[in-house]
């Protein structure tokens, strides 16, 4: 605990201002060693109190909150010396607080209520620095689908607890929750993840909360608060696995179609922001199947992903954003031709691009390729899907790529600041966990 002692007094010497950014490649040291080393420190999951505990999997996605956390207040250059910094300050700590809470809780209980808190300070960062404003109406979405989603998930913790005799997921047995019910009691225990991560279908508050959030909020978006609905389905989905049988095919169905339609939207848009949030329910439609085929290797595969997943495409963000402040758009037409103006820049870009289309020596390859072995044990016929939404990925990632890098450069854009070492910075340290921790992935799959 002391690591993650030092890694929250480093975000606090970071809020004391962008100047404090030099502190960031010493907490990703440390992230680093922790997480490679995690089986010297803790080999077992470790009870706390009654009501908190952490193991492999809530600890990497501890971590995983601290370091875009951090790398959020990195980000947030130009919010400093505005009116009203602080308390944007404040609910980006508020918020990490909440996601500590949420991954260490045992109880069923606590976890519903942190995991509805977590809404409030996502939704004031949204509504309070967004872009546009349309960020009224995507907090109205972010709010509605998510809330709409939550209450049968309430009725169903009401039932664990009528016939397991308590709330409490490491000591309830999974052999008697949810005897009766069928598909409408597993439907409603997952649901709330499933918009939360979100799945496909319930996914249009995603890209609406994406496009008008401020960088700091797409980044917490993309980084940590999908990976909820994952962290929900591991935890409450175990419970009712025995039953799941008849049923768990049809979100397999709707999430791997789901991403096979999402590619060929990604092709046809012209948002830099979108197409990046977009390719979010991609992977996750991922991650859902990795959960909810409940082999060993579908879990671990899940969890990689989840944190390559929050890693790129955090970066993907900045780099997007870093791209909007320059020439004032994310609009396809517009950003054109930047590698001739940018070109180390296009360099970290194009790396963060080739992790999100899973290319080599990236942790978002060892992750598909351990998920596709659980989807094909599941069912023979996820070989013909799986490749053509895999492919489809690599196609929109490199149409963003080669659209907004190459082409000919817009000359009315001619008064363009440079980029500040603080935002090479930041991309860099996007990258090198991304491509090291790839070293020993292990720890992902032996210790759950």
């Amino acid at each position: 605990m002391k690591i993650l002692f030092f890694l929250l007094s480093s975000s606090g010497l970071l809020f004391l201002g962008p100047c404090y950014f030099w502190y960031m490649p010493g907490v990703l040291l440390i992230f680093m060693l922790y997480i490679m080393n995690f089986n010297f420190f803790f080999p077992d999951s470790l009870i706390v109190s009654s009501s908190f505990f952490f193991d492999t999997f809530s600890m990497s996605l501890i971590l995983l909150s601290v370091f875009i956390s951090i790398l959020m207040l990195v980000s947030s250059n130009g919010i400093y010396g505005v009116a009203g910094s602080d308390l944007y300050g404040y609910l980006i700590y508020f918020l990490m607080t909440i996601l500590f809470l949420t991954f260490l809780s045992s109880s069923l209980l606590l976890f519903y209520f942190f995991f509805e808190v977590s809404l409030i300070p996502t939704l004031l960062i949204i509504m309070g620095w967004g872009y546009q404003p349309e960020r009224l109406q995507a907090g109205v979405y972010f709010l509605f689908y998510t809330l709409s989603a939550s209450l049968p998930l309430l009725l169903v913790l009401v039932n664990f607890f009528t016939l397991g005799g308590s709330f409490n997921f490491v000591l309830m047995p999974g052999d008697y929750i949810l005897l009766a019910g069928g598909m409408i009691l597993f439907f409603f225990s997952i649901l709330a993840f499933l918009v939360k991560m979100p799945m496909f279908f319930v996914h249009l508050w995603l890209p609406k909360a994406h496009v008008e959030a401020p960088v700091a909020g797409s980044m917490i978006l993309a980084g940590v608060l999908l990976k909820l609905g994952g962290y929900g389905i591991y935890r409450v989905a175990s419970l009712v696995k025995f039953m799941s049988s008849a049923y768990v095919g049809y979100f397999f169905g709707l999430s791997i179609l789901g991403m096979v339609y999402v590619g060929l939207m990604c092709c046809r848009l012209n948002d830099l922001k979108a197409l990046v949030a977009y390719s979010s329910v991609a992977h996750m439609g991922l991650v859902i199947c990795g959960l909810l085929s409940f082999y060993f290797w579908g879990t671990g595969g899940a969890l990689i992903l989840m944190i390559s997943h929050g890693l790129s495409s955090s970066g993907l963000f900045c780099a997007v954003n870093i791209f909007y402040e320059r020439t004032g758009s994310r609009g396809f037409y517009i950003n054109k031709g930047l590698i001739s103006v940018f070109p180390l820049l296009s360099l970290l870009f194009f790396m963060l691009c080739a992790s999100n289309m899973a290319a080599p020596p990236t942790i978002n390859l060892l992750s598909e390729i351990i998920i596709m072995g659980s989807m094909i044990k599941f069912h023979k016929l996820m070989i013909l899907f799986f490749p053509l939404g895999s492919y489809l990925g690599a196609v929109f990632t490199l149409y963003l790529f080669s659209y907004s890098q190459h082409g000919k450069f817009i000359e009315g854009l001619f008064s363009l600041s440079l980029i500040k070492f603080r935002e090479f910075h930041l991309m860099v340290i996007h990258l090198l966990p991304l491509n090291f921790l790839v070293l020993n992935a292990d720890y992902f799959l032996f210790y759950l």
